[in-house]
């Protein structure tokens, strides 16, 4: 086997795997869903003084709003960014000869493709919805990840080519 052929195979299974874990979490009735990321709410809550020292009325709205948002949020932002590397890397080894844009375009519209498909998926999950905010927070994810890769990517081809340069020169 090839090692393109093997890092094809190795990447589509590990896309699988993060869209199954994506889909998993997804299928989360909301209770489920809210005593999962409370979890991480309240640990975040103990650990960080400036939490910890608020008055109670603003503490818990603080927690159950704001809090609650932005690990929400950020899980959405992090899962997608993991997506959005996986398949810009699948995309540059898999899309030879393609330019970056059509190669990271092809990546950004898979990753919107199931982002949408997701959140049509919860719409028929008991106390969860549709929206489109959420496509959008798993876009962005998905375009830092792949710049992320690109950028890694960019540098290791570059210095790649210096090293064959300095050699072919001695």
């Amino acid at each position: 086997m090839q090692k393109d052929t093997i890092k094809k195979v190795v990447l589509s299974v590990l896309i699988i795997i993060n869209c199954i874990t994506i889909f998993y979490f997804s299928s989360q009735v909301a209770e489920n869903s809210s005593v999962q990321s409370g979890r991480v709410v309240n640990f975040i809550a103990q650990i960080l003084p400036s939490i910890k020292n608020m008055q109670e009325p603003e503490k818990t709205a603080f927690i159950e709003g704001t809090l609650t948002t932005i690990v929400r949020k950020t899980a959405h932002l992090s899962i997608y960014t993991l997506l959005g590397i996986l398949t810009m890397n699948y995309m540059i080894t898999s899309l030879k000869g393609r330019g970056f844009y059509q190669r990271g375009l092809s990546a950004l519209l898979f990753c919107i493709f199931y982002s949408s498909t997701d959140e049509i998926h919860q719409y028929f999950v008991p106390g969860r919805s549709c929206r489109f905010f959420d496509v959008c927070v798993d876009s962005t994810g998905a375009f830092f990840g792949a710049l992320l890769f690109w950028g890694m990517y960019s540098c290791l081809s570059k210095r790649k080519r210096q090293e064959i340069s300095k050699k072919s020169k001695s």
